[in-house]
């Protein structure tokens, strides 16, 4: 377990020097760049920063040979969830929202087995199908069910959370249409995609929105932390009830990753405007 971790730490700067010509590695530091809560960042802490995310994404994919036992062995802080079950209504599910931080993978094995939570879940394939098999082995290992995406999952995920109260694990920053669209940075809220299934599915249900993540606090320890169930207007009195829990999610999750940006998966999939793909030449570079 503390193996695994230490050979992607060996092993990502030889990563990072590989594709440092990649458009998705501009994309990174760039993003860094933009959204860093210590924004503007001289040369020198944007080079630091870039390190700690490709150290931090190598890491999560060396965790995949062990995830399901650094709960066990306990590796992971549990915090908030005491607080939160002792005042869920009884009977009812719940609906987790959570985000790509930390080794993500984690969630899943935490709500269902340290939580003791009977969850259905949607999930992206990776490009990979050896990648693939890799996750299907792992969610095999800790017992946890993930559908692919698309209609037939979405109806799926509804006939079993709203018939038959399962409860249901969504990760509100997926990849739609080439972009992440929450948390937003201020762009306009998205209006359908895994957070919109989420707040209808707590709306459908009267299930609480709960939301959750993971972090990476040292070397193979690790804290999975669930918040207070997300509180905005249900009842549709001079608002929409949907958009209403979008902003929720927005306004949770945003202010967590930016705080905690060098472990989002996902920074390499955020395209924000002013981004440039392929800078133009200069003579000195020619």
């Amino acid at each position: 377990m503390w193996l695994a971790p230490l050979i992607a730490r060996r092993l990502a700067p030889l990563s990072r020097f590989r594709c440092r010509r990649r458009i998705f590695a501009r994309r990174i530091d760039f993003n860094l760049a933009e959204l860093h809560p210590r924004a503007p960042l001289d040369a020198a802490d944007l080079e630091a920063a870039s390190r700690r995310w490709w150290t931090g994404a190598g890491e999560v994919l060396a965790e995949y040979a062990t995830l399901e036992r650094l709960r066990s062995a306990g590796r992971v802080e549990i915090e908030g969830w005491e607080e939160i079950r002792a005042r869920l209504p009884i009977g009812m599910p719940v609906v987790f929202a959570a985000v790509h931080l930390g080794p993500f993978e984690l969630v899943f094995e935490v709500v269902r087995n340290g939580l003791g939570r009977n969850i259905v879940a949607t999930w992206q394939p990776e490009p990979s199908r050896h990648a693939n098999e890799i996750l299907s082995r792992l969610r095999g290992r800790y017992g946890c069910h993930i559908f692919p995406p698309g209609q037939r999952a979405a109806r799926h995920l509804r006939r079993l959370v709203v018939g038959e109260g399962f409860d249901a694990l969504l990760f509100v920053d997926e990849v739609r249409d080439r972009q992440i669209h929450l948390p937003a940075f201020g762009r306009d809220l998205p209006t359908r995609g895994n957070a919109v299934i989420a707040v209808k599915l707590a709306l459908k249900t009267g299930a609480p929105l709960v939301p959750v993540h993971v972090l990476r606090i040292a070397p193979a320890r690790y804290r999975f932390v669930a918040s207070a169930p997300l509180d905005f207007d249900r009842d549709g009195a001079g608002s929409d009830p949907l958009a209403c829990g979008v902003a929720a999610l927005d306004c949770h999750f945003a202010p967590i990753v930016r705080a905690n940006l060098e472990q989002w998966w996902m920074l390499s999939q955020v395209r924000l405007p002013d981004f440039v793909a392929r800078p133009k030449r200069t003579a000195r570079d020619q």
